[in-house]
C-alpha cells in the first residue's frame, strides 16, 4: 500500500473514532471503578500453541510466550453480575497490550504455579471502559523489556 492509501485509512479511522473521543482525545472514558482487594494464585504456567505462535506474529513481541492462568479470592460481592461473570471463567495474566509474557518476565516477577500475589478486581461503576480488570501491584503488566 502506498503512502496515500495509508493516509486515507488513518484519516478515515480518525473520523470514525472522533465521536467516541472526549476533549482530551480519550476513547471510552472517563471511567470509575470499585476496587476489591484480594489474593490471586497462579494456577498454571505453560507453553501452548497460541503462546508459542506469538513469536511469529507481524508486529508482535518476537518471543514465545507463556499461558499464565490464575484464580482470585477476595472481597468482591458475589451478588454483582459483573463479579460473577469475571470469576466464572479461567483468567489469563497478559501484558496490557494482550501479549503473553516471556521467560524473562516470569523470572523477573517470580511467576510460578502456586505463587500468590496481592491483586485487586476492579469493577466498573460508570463509563464505557472494560467492565472488569485485575490489577497486580507487584507485576508491571506494561513492562515490555523482553521485546
Amino acid at each position: 500500500m502506498n503512502l496515500n492509501g495509508k493516509c486515507l485509512i488513518a484519516g478515515a479511522l480518525a473520523l470514525a473514532l472522533a465521536p467516541l473521543m472526549d476533549a482530551r482525545g480519550q476513547v471510552g472514558g472517563p471511567c470509575a471503578y470499585d476496587s476489591y482487594p484480594g489474593a490471586c494464585t497462579i494456577a498454571t504456567v505453560s507453553k501452548t500453541e497460541a503462546s508459542i505462535s506469538q513469536k511469529s506474529i507481524a508486529g508482535g513481541p518476537g518471543y514465545e510466550g507463556f499461558e499464565i492462568t490464575f484464580s482470585y479470592a477476595g472481597e468482591a460481592p458475589q451478588d454483582n453480575p459483573l463479579v460473577r461473570q469475571a470469576l466464572s471463567r479461567r483468567r489469563d495474566l497478559l501484558l496490557v497490550n494482550g501479549w503473553r509474557p516471556g521467560p524473562r518476565f516470569l523470572e523477573k516477577y517470580a511467576i510460578a504455579p502456586g505463587k500468590v500475589f496481592r491483586c485487586a478486581l476492579d469493577v466498573i461503576k460508570s463509563g464505557s471502559c472494560t467492565p472488569t480488570l485485575f490489577r497486580f501491584p507487584a507485576i508491571d503488566q506494561a513492562d515490555y523489556f523482553e521485546r
